[in-house]
């Protein structure tokens, strides 16, 4: 009969090679504890074995990623780009990235605006975060007699009056002592309210830092009536803590707007 037990002087049983068969394993009877430390290596893993559920959230470091493995397709950037734009923080766009163009002004969405005759509160939208706007006005004049006035507006489309500009504007010419005026109102060109002025020029702005709320400004046009005139105005423009400049309008102080034929634009950039 079958010998049962160990046999007497033995203490150890040898089992042949290839005596343990897939069919002697039961389902689930090898643990994580019965695999040594470094005994499955990459030949063990049949391809395309790791998937995404076996891998555990933020399990892939920095280290474990290869230098120059992350190129521009695995970067969640929300628009194509082209060849010479850099790579913007833009918090409100898909993955918070955005190709940009580097130090180019743009033109607003408005563009080229030719007045209607009496048309007023002619408005340029400006882009969230930039740094530099320019204002570009050829024929500009007023239907009556009295003030042309440059403002700016927050991101809720809020025009700001009194108390958020400094303004101070100064006109001479030869042999006639200068005049200079301060408001607080807009940016202007004080005394210059007879309707027939037509004016060509640009209004430089300029915001220190990134926040787009501190501004600086200069503006200097050429008057056609009064050519041998010098005109000037500078100042300084701030908004409330977290505002922007997201909005240029042009206005006149008696609402009765501009001439048929004035052309303004108004241009951006981010440097």
């Amino acid at each position: 009969m079958p010998f049962l037990g160990k046999a007497p002087g033995v203490s150890t049983v040898t089992v042949s090679d290839d005596a343990i068969t897939t069919a002697k394993i039961a389902d689930n009877a090898i643990t994580s504890a019965k695999i040594g430390v470094d005994v499955i290596v990459a030949e063990d893993l049949a391809a395309n074995s790791v998937t995404v559920s076996e891998i555990t959230d933020d399990a892939v470091t920095q280290a474990k990623i290869a230098d120059e493995a992350v190129d521009e397709a695995r970067l969640q950037i929300s628009n194509a780009g082209s060849n010479g734009q850099f790579l913007s923080k833009q918090s409100g766009n898909t993955g918070g990235l955005t190709w940009a163009d580097a130090g180019q002004w743009s033109a607003t969405t408005e563009g080229l605006v030719t007045t209607t005759q009496g048309q007023n509160n002619i408005d340029f939208t400006i882009p969230a975060d930039v740094n530099q706007i320019k204002v570009v006005f050829y024929g500009l004049s007023q239907v009556s007699t009295e003030l042309f006035k440059i403002k700016v507006g927050n991101a809720s489309g809020t025009i700001k009056g009194s108390g958020y500009y400094g303004n101070t504007s100064s006109y001479w010419y030869n042999g006639n002592a200068p005049s200079l005026t301060e408001n607080n109102d807009a940016i202007q060109l004080n005394g210059w309210t007879p309707a027939g002025n037509y004016w060509y020029g640009s209004l430089n702005m300029e915001s220190i830092g990134m926040d787009g709320r501190r501004w600086s400004y200069f503006m200097a046009p050429y008057n056609d009536t009064y050519g041998e005139y010098f005109t000037v105005c500078n100042g300084r423009i701030a908004l409330d803590s977290g505002e922007q400049i997201r909005k240029i309008r042009f206005t006149t102080d008696s609402g009765n707007g501009y001439d048929s034929g004035c052309h303004i634009k108004v241009y951006t950039a981010k440097f």
